[in-house]
């Protein structure tokens, strides 16, 4: 069986992952033995060919799980022969699952044969209006919490379809609340608005090259214990909101219309339009590849990863 797992959505690609992972534990191996992992950063064609086709050790079926090998970039040969070695696997009792940590991309030959692979394609797009906010309630509901409408429009407002940050702001209200309804106050007081302050000084610090201000306001964070993935799609978001209200200031749009037109709260256009005016397009746009490609460097390599970010302030 081969499943394939990508798309823009990282987090719910990465919950159904692991969900694949526990059934293959409760339901055919309990003691893990028969789960074998891949990296795309280093991967070795000889040493998958040889768990590939292996059995499973005392159970049916072995789970063979490979991640962000097209995000890393393989080569032709590796990937040919890739191909050539799971078209004679197609009838094995063992489960390949191949999973992508964001986008790959869709002219790969390997993605190609993937997609017309017989098996399980997911491609996990992000959520959107009614379906993102329909989401968000059933993951509180589903651990005994309530949200009123306030507190989710704002949660949103400021953390987007990113369910990276969305749950990580959730589960300390979750915890904070206590079963009680979270409101707009407890949002605004005791998770995302406050760090999205700093996020605001920091792209601040950076429109006017003040890279010693940036890199402070980034370590502080750091030190404060800050996961770096989830820091680092805080700055992404806010580099992203960045380029879209220069581009629409290019086309002259006015300033008081731009929250509507991107659908924004007014607040976050407000604290944005300045830096915002300070960068040129080209730059922005420059800058929010550079961050998404850190991105991809944080969630595959094993450098060092305050290391990849302050390194990245330094060349912004």
């Amino acid at each position: 069986m081969f499943i394939f797992l990508y798309g823009a959505d990282s987090y719910r690609s990465a919950q159904k992952l692991k969900e694949i992972k526990e059934n293959f534990k409760e339901k055919t191996d309990p003691s893990g033995i028969n789960l074998v992992t891949f990296s795309g950063e280093n991967f070795d064609l000889e040493k998958f060919n040889n768990a590939a086709c292996q059995s499973g050790f005392l159970v049916a079926k072995r789970l063979i799980i490979v991640k962000n090998l097209l995000l890393n970039k393989p080569n032709k040969e590796l990937t040919d022969g890739l191909i050539e070695l799971i078209s004679r696997l197609k009838n094995s009792d063992n489960i390949f699952v191949f999973w992508e940590n964001g986008e790959p991309d869709q002219r790969a030959s390997f993605f190609k044969f993937l997609i017309k692979a017989r098996g399980m394609v997911q491609n996990f797009e992000l959520l959107e209006n009614a379906k993102l906010e329909n989401w968000v309630k059933k993951y509180v509901a589903d651990r005994g919490g309530q949200i009123n409408a306030s507190a989710l429009n704002m949660l949103l407002s400021f953390s987007g379809n990113d369910l990276w940050l969305i749950t990580n702001d959730l589960d300390k209200l979750l915890a904070y609340k206590n079963n009680d309804a979270i409101t707009a106050s407890d949002v605004k007081q005791f998770v995302t608005a406050k760090l999205h302050e700093n996020i605001f000084g920091l792209s601040d610090a950076l429109a006017e090259n003040n890279k010693k201000k940036a890199v402070k306001l980034l370590n502080e964070q750091l030190a404060a214990g800050l996961n770096e993935i989830y820091l680092l799609s805080m700055i992404t978001r806010q580099f992203r909101i960045l380029t879209e209200i220069k581009s629409l200031l290019s086309q002259s749009v006015p300033a008081s219309q731009i929250a509507a037109k991107l659908k924004l709260h007014p607040y976050v256009v407000k604290k944005s339009l300045i830096p915002a005016q300070k960068f040129t397009l080209a730059k922005l746009q420059n800058v929010y590849q550079q961050l998404i490609e850190t991105e991809k460097k944080i969630k595959s390599t094993s450098l060092s990863q305050p290391t990849l970010l302050n390194l990245l302030i330094l060349q912004i």
